[in-house]
């Protein structure tokens, strides 16, 4: 047994050495992560009634007012960004105003009359997470009466 031993490790010399290691193998590949522009944005909270039902003597209508009911959330990715709001209501028979308030990833435009015309709500908006809550106020006169108006209110992230 010993001489097979020494003759095969004495061959295993003889024809080279020891047998080949073998040789480390690698392979590399390219990850690409790409981001594209994200401009999102949602009203949270539901829907808004505004009543006017009171005055003092003497006096026009109490407005309505509402600054607890919704919040605009808004994410984006890219700068020199805004926020704008509409009405679809072209003629309203009573004044709706809006304004943003306690804004966090922007700045608080004027308070606003809204109107078909798209108007700045928030500026400054860049690469940002963020919120405003909405306070909305209703104005009416005496002489326009009763009645209602119904508002689809759209908000809109855009190019300052």
């Amino acid at each position: 047994m010993r001489t097979v031993l020494f003759v095969s490790v004495a061959a295993a010399c003889w024809l080279g050495g020891a047998p080949p290691a073998s040789a480390a193998e690698s392979d590399s590949h390219t990850v690409t992560v790409q981001v594209t522009a994200i401009n999102e944005i949602a009203v949270s909270g539901g829907n808004v009634t505004l009543t006017i039902d009171s005055a003092t003597a003497a006096t026009q209508p109490l407005p309505a007012l509402d600054s607890t009911t919704c919040d605009l959330l808004w994410t984006t990715n890219e700068a020199d960004k805004k926020i704008t709001v509409a009405t679809d209501l072209a003629a309203p028979k009573f004044t709706l105003l809006l304004l943003a308030q306690n804004v966090s990833g922007g700045t608080a435009a004027p308070q606003v009359t809204l109107s078909t015309t798209a108007i700045d709500l928030v500026t400054g908006v860049s690469q940002s997470v963020g919120s405003c809550d909405l306070a909305f106020v209703a104005f009416a006169t005496a002489a326009q009466g009763t009645g209602s108006d119904v508002h689809t209110i759209t908000y809109t992230i855009t190019a300052a």
